[in-house]
C-alpha cells in the first residue's frame, strides 16, 4: 500500500497546478457536452442545455471528453480544443458559469498507439481519460496505459462499473458471491474460480473476509496495470441510470475505494434529471468525497493509503 503512495508521490509535480486554477471546485471529470462529435450533444442547443443542469446541479468545471475511435470518431486534439473554445463563448453568452477544459476519451485498442504523439489530457491536467473495448484484449489495455504513464501522464480510466474488464478484475478482489452474480452479469463461460490478484489490487483494497462458496472471477492471463492508475465512477451508475447490475457494481466498488473522482458522464440533456439526483451525493458521504476532488494530487481521496474503517472515518467528517 505505501508503495501505491510512493509511486503517485513522484507525479505531484505532474498532476499540481496553481491553486489559484482550483479555486472552484466540483469538476466534471467525463462529459460529453460538445456537439456534433460523436454520441453526445447533437447540436449547440442541447449543450447549452446540458450546461444549465450541470451548472444548476453545482459543477464548476466540466471536462469535455469525446470518444476517440479510430473508424467511428477520428477526433484529433486540436479539434477537440476549437470546439470547446467555441461552446465556452457560447456559455459565456448565455451568462451559464460554467469552465469547460478540453479533454478525451480514448479506447484501449490496437490502434491507441497512433494517439501517443498527441495526447490531450484533462484541461491542464496530467490526466488522460481512456476506457476498455466491450470486447477487450487484455494486452491491448495493459500496453496502453503503460504507455501513457511512459509519456508523463496518468491514466484515468472511466466507469470501471460498466465496463467487464476492469470490474472482473475487481471482482476477484472484493469476492462477488456466486449466487449474485449469476444473475446480474453473463460472464465468459470460460471464467471459473481462483486466479492470483494482481498485485496493483493487493496495494489498492483492503483484504476481504473469506466466504463460505465463493465464484472469484479468473483473470491469470491478465497483467498487472500500472499503479498510477486512477479509476472515475459515473453519478448515473448510482441512480440507476443504467440499470440495477451496473448501480450493483458501482456501490461494490465504492465501498471498496477504487474511485478517485465521479463524473456526471452525460451524453444528452433529457438524461440530467435521472443523472444530477443532488441526494446521492448529500447523503452519501463517500460520494460526497469523491466529488470534492479537485485534480490535485495532494487532495486526492487516495484509495489504499489507510485502512477501510480510518478512510471512512475522514469521509464522514
Amino acid at each position: 500500500m505505501s508503495h501505491v503512495c510512493d509511486c503517485l508521490q513522484s507525479y505531484r509535480l505532474s498532476l499540481l497546478l496553481p491553486c489559484v486554477f482550483f479555486v472552484n471546485k466540483m469538476i466534471d471529470f467525463h462529459c460529453h457536452i460538445l456537439p456534433a462529435v460523436d454520441d453526445g450533444a447533437v447540436s449547440i442547443d442541447e449543450s447549452i442545455s446540458m450546461a444549465k443542469s450541470l451548472s444548476a446541479f453545482g459543477y464548476k468545471t466540466v471536462c469535455c471528453t469525446p470518444h476517440c475511435i479510430k473508424g467511428d470518431y477520428d477526433l484529433k486534439p486540436q479539434q477537440v480544443r476549437e470546439t470547446a473554445l467555441m461552446l465556452q463563448a457560447d456559455l459565456d453568452n448565455a451568462e451559464i458559469l460554467l469552465n469547460l477544459w478540453p479533454g478525451m476519451e480514448y479506447m484501449l485498442d490496437e490502434f491507441f498507439c497512433e494517439n501517443l504523439d498527441d495526447l490531450l489530457p484533462l484541461g491542464e491536467t496530467n490526466l488522460v481519460l481512456c476506457e476498455s473495448p466491450p470486447q477487450v484484449h487484455p494486452e491491448f489495455v495493459q500496453e496502453g496505459l503503460k504507455q501513457i504513464v511512459e509519456k508523463g501522464f496518468v491514466p484515468l480510466i472511466a466507469h470501471p462499473e460498466r465496463t467487464q474488464y476492469f470490474y472482473e478484475m475487481f471482482s476477484q478482489r472484493v469476492g462477488v458471491s456466486a449466487s449474485r452474480e449469476k444473475t446480474e452479469d453473463q460472464f465468459r463461460p470460460d471464467l471459473e474460480s481462483s486466479g492470483t490478484p494482481l498485485s496493483f489490487i493487493k496495494k489498492l483494497l483492503a483484504p476481504r473476509a473469506k466466504r463460505s462458496a465463493p465464484r472469484i472471477i479468473e483473470f491469470n492471463a491478465r497483467p498487472a496495470l500500472p499503479d498510477v492508475c486512477l479509476f472515475q465512477a459515473s453519478l448515473g451508475s448510482f441512480t440507476g441510470y443504467y440499470g440495477p447490475q451496473v448501480q450493483s457494481r458501482a456501490y461494490d466498488l465504492l465501498k471498496n475505494n477504487v474511485y478517485t473522482c465521479i463524473a456526471s458522464y452525460l451524453h444528452n440533456g433529457a438524461s440530467a434529471k435521472q443523472v444530477l439526483l443532488r441526494d446521492k451525493l448529500d447523503f452519501n458521504p463517500l460520494l460526497k468525497k469523491l466529488s470534492d476532488w479537485d485534480g490535485r494530487e495532494d487532495s486526492m481521496p487516495l484509495p489504499g493509503n489507510i485502512d477501510q474503517a480510518r478512510q471512512r472515518e475522514l469521509f464522514q467528517q
